[in-house]
């Protein structure tokens, strides 16, 4: 009978940690990685560039909606394939072919960050930095990336990237 009580024990105490952990996480992060790929810096970037091309290559993303410019600027809903969370992706900055940056935002909320990508040309092919300056306001969240660690999505975005080129990619991994 005291298992019973022992299980709902066990589950809260891990939450009350995950919590604490997350206080101790700072809300806002920034990490950068980057990659060398064959394909000159205007093949990438138009690959970068196109939010419909999305689900082909990158196997985070499941669909993406178009949706009309705000302020002037590309946005679309992206489906992402874990939990079918959505977010509103908006190109902030836009300089072919060596910068573009995507901001993300919870629909209609609050924004979640930005990813630059830069690109610059190295060796008849290019370097292509990813860098993520978000925020996560929920401690859970703060606990969770932590342990995941804050580059796994644009690690994983740069390795399917180099996969869309037919190459491989050697991210280094940081905390």
């Amino acid at each position: 009978m005291k298992w019973l009580l022992l299980i709902p024990a066990v589950v809260l105490l891990v939450i009350v940690g995950l919590f604490v952990l997350g206080l101790l996480q700072p809300v806002k992060h920034s990490v950068t990685r980057s990659i060398r790929l064959k394909e000159k810096p205007e093949i990438v970037f138009a690959t970068v560039d196109n939010f419909d091309d999305l689900p082909n290559w990158s196997t985070s993303v499941l669909k993406v909606e178009r949706l009309p410019a705000r302020d002037g600027k590309s946005a679309a809903r992206v489906t992402m394939k874990w939990g079918n969370m959505q977010m509103v992706m908006t190109q902030i900055e836009r300089t072919p072919p060596t910068r573009l940056v995507v901001g993300a935002a919870k629909e209609g909320g609050e924004p979640l960050g930005t990813w630059t990508y830069e690109l610059a040309g190295e060796n008849g092919g290019c370097r292509v930095s990813l860098t993520e300056d978000g925020e996560l306001k929920n401690p859970l969240y703060r606990a969770i990336g932590q342990m995941r660690g804050l580059d796994a999505n644009i690690t994983q975005t740069l390795r399917d990237l180099a996969k869309k080129f037919g190459d491989t990619a050697d991210v280094p991994v940081g905390r």
